[in-house]
């Protein structure tokens, strides 16, 4: 064998092992991936998939309270609107849904004060994602709260400046801060149920799974009662 054909045949081992490497790589990687998402439905842990409040927050009513800590300004509370919408329809009659902003600085402040004037003026339902999509698809300017007037009274909110800047609104953004800090969210989307269990977005928990964890908490409060009663 000459030594050209020796040094040929060097390189095509080189060449061999790299692609050799890198193909059990992208095998691993992938394998990491599919065990992320392979938990399977209801088989949650606490500690891994959802966590239990510390101070857990006394609910009343015969429904399962689930509460979403959300903000027009969060890219991932978007995407997870229109689950979100179907799956809180798809449990009405088994669930008391709440809504509420979170409070972490000036814009979100402002962005929850806008939350609650439509709230306060029947326009919610009308306006919620319309909104949400004029954040995130059109890019809406959201930096002052005339920016924000401009858009509500575009959409048929006649009375927003006054709502806006009323005490009702002011004292709604307090309260819903004061939850928040209560339950120690510190970032959304965040969903809490009944209370004392909290789940939020992880590198093992994504927005559809999200959704999921919740459901398989709601079920297991609604069998915890069950058996109480029996």
């Amino acid at each position: 064998m000459s030594r050209k054909q020796s040094r040929f045949l060097k390189q095509q081992k080189m060449v061999f092992s790299v692609v050799a490497v890198l193909f059990l790589v992208i095998i691993g990687y992938v394998s990491i991936v599919v065990l992320k998402d392979a938990v399977p439905f209801g088989n949650y842990v606490a500690g891994e998939q959802y966590t239990i409040l510390e101070n857990p927050r006394r609910v009343r009513g015969n429904r399962i309270e689930v509460i979403e800590f959300f903000s027009y300004a969060c890219p991932h509370c978007y995407r997870l609107e229109p689950e979100l919408v179907e799956w809180v329809d798809e449990n009405q009659d088994r669930i008391n849904f709440i809504r509420s902003p979170l409070v972490s600085n000036d814009t979100w402040r402002r962005l929850a004060r806008h939350y609650y004037s439509l709230e306060n003026l029947g326009l919610l339902d009308e306006l919620h994602l319309k909104f949400f999509s004029a954040v995130h698809d059109r890019k809406l300017n959201i930096s002052t709260s005339a920016r924000l007037e401009k858009w509500a009274v575009e959409n048929g909110a006649e009375s927003y400046s006054e709502v806006f800047a009323s005490g009702e609104i002011q004292r709604r953004v307090k309260a819903a801060d004061q939850l928040a800090r209560r339950l120690q969210i510190a970032s959304v989307p965040a969903m809490i149920v009944q209370g004392q269990y909290a789940v939020n977005v992880t590198e093992t928990v994504g927005l559809t799974r999200m959704l999921d964890i919740v459901d398989h908490l709601v079920q297991m409060e609604i069998d915890k009662r069950s058996t109480t009663d029996e």
